[in-house]
């Protein structure tokens, strides 16, 4: 066996003890491990690591230990790889071998959650190579006879002392062309030993004290325009008598650039400008030699306004960053004694401090040159070198003064958050639709509106892609109820809460979704205009749907919500793809010069064609302003069909509507972000739809609902309703529970055991206060349908009673029509009626044989009433209504639209039912008619009828005939209540036999 054979042997046994926990090699059960192992080490051929791979996690432990504030974790993370990386191994060559990828590899799938992980870093030593103290002078020179000279002690001359010594010399340069900034002592100590105190030596030679008092006067050149302030002093103080010069410190135009370029770094400390609660001031008595103070001073002033945004730019990026000079990515600092600032402040001071310090080493780099050059440097020079700068710093600090600092600060996070993005959203639609002019103050808002921006899409891809509605701080727009648990009949309705800032008031409104999605703009009042996040609202609804169905999917552990979890575990987040996007779009602008060159001509052509198309708009209006019609010719240049569009007879221009303005951040928005949440909207919505439908027999209970409670299914409950009427009829007791359930089970059962077991009847106390009829001895009877969750989210207690209004509307039309059909004509009461007729016919007003007929008569009267009644209900509203129902349901695309669905399905079967308030009083006729129809019914079967009793029926039924027919021809003929058309007519045709 070789060496390596043996080593990895050796270390094989030494992996089972450690493993297993069995020391004795000779154990069987060691053995059977050892040949297990000791097979797939020699035989099992692995497959080789994938160094890109390692590589991406690798990065994106990285970037998880960034985002969880770990950074000095991920430091020591990023420089602990790269350097196991680039160090050699043990018989292995070269540098990122498969070899180090393979160690690192199996080390990742041996760890298990680095950011979890408590770490510290311990220092290593390294081991310190030996000293070579054998002197090879020596050696070398053995033998040798070296001359050394008379001086045995003299060190050896040294090339490095003439560079030191040349170093030391003091540098000549020029201040700005107008006077020298050298110090008087400079001339006179050229060629001078150091003196022993270096501080003093510097003190000295670097800089003439210009801020102490009394300081010394530097020697500038006797040129007039090195002495303009002279000049002018001396003419002031010749024209007038009352000029009195006062105390100047003297500073050199170098000075007050140095000045300036360290309060534009963000230094507080300085001589010529001074801070003071926040606000930068300029001292009075500062001057140069070649200008005049009152134009120093108003150059300096403009300074200091800049000088001031940027302090105050730098004390917010301290504040939220806990005061750091060098604050890490968004989240990796707090300040103590205090909650942390929310992320998307953060994110803000992220980009802020991403800009500022870009504009510190152009600082830096302009401070270098002054120094090391010999070159003219001037104030002007400067200034106009920073002005590209400087214009982006006014634009940051109204930014911050608008989005951040005129925030009240007893603001809730959401709306500080809200305010922030809005602002920014709204500086960039401004600068954009400016054009070219302010191309890099669109770029920047960009930038800094991406950077701001990413908590929230963060938040968003969280919550639309595993569930869940991750915001601690509370600033998103949309906020999670704890108290509702997800497995709850009420977690589609009242789990989030949709927060709408106003912008003119300045408070807080909380609306309800109430599953909706909607945003509570809509139902504000006029005169208040309330917004939330504005990039949002057209994604909004999608968000909340996409968001809710999500966490219901991965509540109901549904194959589809695994489908997507495996699907997702290779995805991009949300954020990244939007920034892909963004690149794609703008690489797609990149074209070759030919493209490019064929391009503006075709785009010159069009827009000589649009601004003659324009011209000829405005010139009907009365208006000839050729540059209005290049403006607007440019402005809706961009979009494909405008063109067509507004070269037509029939079109009209809209300048009150929002809908034909094109600005390009906008299109960025509708074709970069919005399509990635569309996506994931129809993803989720459609799995979850899939699900309630497939495995939790969402149709068969709206099936059943439909079955039970509007009696589609009629064989079935005809069973259950004619006992009742049986037990009515027969004058004996109906309200019981026990029978009642008993009947209706052995009726459901036959159809579906299921159903039976979730069906039951309840009874309920009658009111009463109210005027008893028979009729309404049907009250007390409802419906209760167990509908098992999630279904109960569409299926709620509300639609139930819904559900049981119009239930109870068709059994007492049912009772009705049944009373009317089980009547005859021969019977112990027809002949005891007889029997009677000799002794009462010769007092009677009308012969008995009449007053049969009359009741017959009366009697098909009724039935033609109750029949056209029932056929109307049964066939014209629940039939072709509850085709077109399943219809929407098929093609409802989430939960939300389907439970939009349900809910206007019963409102129009409750409308067309003559079931709503507004028409109560049609409804308060029929229940006439159909109480007439009882007690006409018991009258026959008792045979107890008078020619009195025949004479009011026939009235009463005539006089809720006509107003019906009335009532209902009106409402047709309006076109208020087009489904009535079929019940008026019938009623109508049953009213003209009369």
């Amino acid at each position: 066996m070789s060496e390596p054979e043996v080593f990895t042997q050796k270390e094989t046994k030494r992996l089972i003890g450690l493993i297993s926990g069995i020391e004795d090699e000779e154990d069987q059960n060691f053995q059977r491990a050892l040949k297990f192992t000791w097979s797939n080490f020699k035989f099992h051929s692995f497959l080789d690591v994938d160094s890109h791979k390692v590589e991406r996690s690798i990065n994106g432990i990285y970037e998880k230990l960034m985002v969880h504030s770990d950074v000095s974790k991920a430091g020591s993370w990023r420089r602990l790889t790269a350097e196991f990386l680039n160090s050699p191994l043990p018989n292995t060559e070269g540098t990122k071998t498969d070899a180090h990828y393979g160690i690192l590899s199996l080390l990742l799938l041996l760890s298990g959650c680095p950011s979890n992980t408590e770490f510290t870093e311990r220092p290593r030593l390294k081991e310190a190579e030996p000293e070579d103290s054998f002197d090879w002078g020596k050696y070398l020179m053995e033998g040798e006879d070296v001359d050394i000279g008379p001086f045995p002690d003299t060190p050896e001359w040294s090339e490095d002392e003439s560079e030191e010594d040349d170093s030391q010399q003091p540098i000549s340069r020029e201040d700005s062309g107008i006077q020298l900034d050298r110090t008087p002592q400079e001339d006179q100590d050229n060629g001078k030993a150091v003196p022993p105190d270096a501080r003093a030596w510097l003190e000295r030679h670097v800089v003439t004290p210009y801020w102490v008092a009394h300081a010394p006067r530097f020697p500038h050149s006797l040129h007039l325009h090195s002495n303009l302030l002279n000049v002018w002093d001396q003419h002031l103080y010749n024209t007038d008598p009352l000029y009195l010069p006062e105390e100047k410190a003297f500073v050199t135009e170098t000075q007050v650039i140095r000045e300036t370029l360290w309060l534009f770094s963000g230094v507080k400390r300085h001589f010529i400008f001074q801070h003071h609660e926040g606000k930068v001031s300029v001292r009075n008595d500062v001057v140069v030699t070649h200008l005049t103070s009152d134009c120093l001073r108003s150059v300096l002033e403009n300074i200091a306004a800049y000088g001031q945004a940027v302090c105050r730019l730098q004390s917010f990026i301290d504040e939220v960053t806990g005061y750091s000079s060098d604050p890490g990515p968004p989240g990796s600092s707090s300040r103590k004694g205090s909650d942390p600032p929310f992320r998307t402040y953060q994110a803000f001071v992220w980009a802020l401090n991403k800009y500022f310090t870009s504009f510190k080493q152009e600082l830096t780099t302009i401070e270098k040159e002054l120094v090391c050059n010999d070159e003219t440097v001037t104030l002007f020079g400067v200034l106009e070198r920073l002005s590209p700068h400087l214009a982006q710093i006014k634009v940051l600090h109204k930014v911050f003064c608008t989005g951040v600092a005129e925030v009240p600060p007893a603001t809730t996070n959401v709306v500080r958050a809200s305010h922030l993005l809005n602002t920014l959203y709204k500086a960039i639609i401004e600068y954009d639709s400016v054009g070219e002019a302010s191309e890099q103050t669109v770029a920047l808002l960009f930038s800094l509106w991406t950077e701001t921006v990413r908590p929230y899409l963060e938040i968003v891809d969280e919550w639309i892609v595993h569930g869940h509605l991750f915001d601690p701080a509370k600033e998103f727009i949309i906020q999670r109820n704890k108290d509702v648990p997800v497995n709850h009949r009420d977690f589609w309705h009242a789990t989030y809460t949709l927060y709408s800032v106003s912008e003119t008031v300045e408070n807080e409104e909380k609306l309800s979704d109430a599953a909706s999605g909607s945003s509570g703009g809509e139902q504000g009042c006029s005169n208040r205009q309330l917004t939330m996040v504005s990039f949002l609202k057209p994604v909004l609804k999608q968000i909340i749907m996409a968001g809710k169905s999500m966490q219901l999917l991965k509540n109901l552990h549904s194959k589809e919500a695994e489908q997507c979890w495996f699907a997702d575990a290779d995805r991009k987040s949300l954020y990244t793809l939007f920034l892909e996007s963004v690149q794609s779009r703008l690489c797609s602008q990149d074209e070759s010069p030919m493209d490019c060159t064929a391009a503006q001509q075709a785009t010159k052509r069009s827009l000589i064609r649009m601004q003659s198309i324009i011209s000829q708009h405005l010139e009907m209006d009365d208006m000839h302003d050729p540059l209005l019609a290049i403006n607007f010719a440019r402005l809706y240049l961009e979009q494909s069909d405008f063109l067509e569009r507004f070269s037509g007879e029939d079109f009209i221009v809209d300048r009150s509507s929002q809908s034909v303005t094109c600005q390009s951040f906008e299109l960025t928005l509708r074709s970069c972000l919005y399509p990635h949440i569309e996506r994931r909207y129809i993803e989720c919505c459609g799995n979850l739809m899939k699900t309630l439908k497939k495995d939790y027999k969402l149709l068969e209970y709206l099936q059943a609902m439909r079955n039970y409670f509007l009696l589609e299914a009629g064989d079935t409950m005809y069973d259950f309703y004619t006992a009742i009427f049986d037990k009515v009829q027969e004058k004996e007791s109906w309200q019981q529970p026990s029978f009642l359930n008993v009947q209706l089970q052995e009726a459901v059962g036959q159809r579906n055991l299921e159903d039976s077991s979730r069906l039951s009847v309840l009874l309920e106390t009658l009111d009463h206060t109210k005027k008893k009829h028979p009729v309404n001895n049907l009250e007390v009877l409802t419906l209760s349908y167990k509908v098992p969750w999630p279904v109960d989210i569409v299926i709620s207690s509300e639609c139930q009673k819904i559900y049981n209004q119009v239930f109870l509307l068709l059994l007492q039309i049912k009772w009705a029509k049944y009373s009317l059909d089980t009547l005859r004509f021969s019977g112990k009461n027809v002949t005891k009626k007889l029997e009677e007729a000799g002794a009462e016919e010769m007092n009677a007003k009308e012969p008995l044989n009449q007053q049969i007929h009359r009741m017959c008569l009366l009697r098909v009267k009724l039935m033609h009433f109750v029949n056209s009644l029932h056929n109307y209900i049964m066939t014209r509203i629940l039939h072709s209504t509850g085709l077109e129902f399943q219809h929407q349901v098929q093609e409802a695309k989430d939960l939300d639209q389907l439970i939009k669905i349900h809910y206007r399905y019963l409102a129009t079967i409750h409308d067309r039912c003559l079931l709503r308030e507004k028409v109560s009083f049609v409804k308060e006729a029929i229940m006439k008619v159909l109480n007439l129809v009882l007690i006409f019914s018991d009258r026959w079967q008792a045979g107890a009828w008078k020619i009195e009793s025949i004479d009011k029926m026939e009235s009463d039924f005539k006089n809720c005939h006509m107003f019906l027919v009335t009532i209902l021809n009106k409402a047709v003929c309006r076109g208020s209540f087009p489904h009535l058309e079929s019940l008026a007519l019938s009623l109508m045709a049953g009213f003209e036999q009369c």
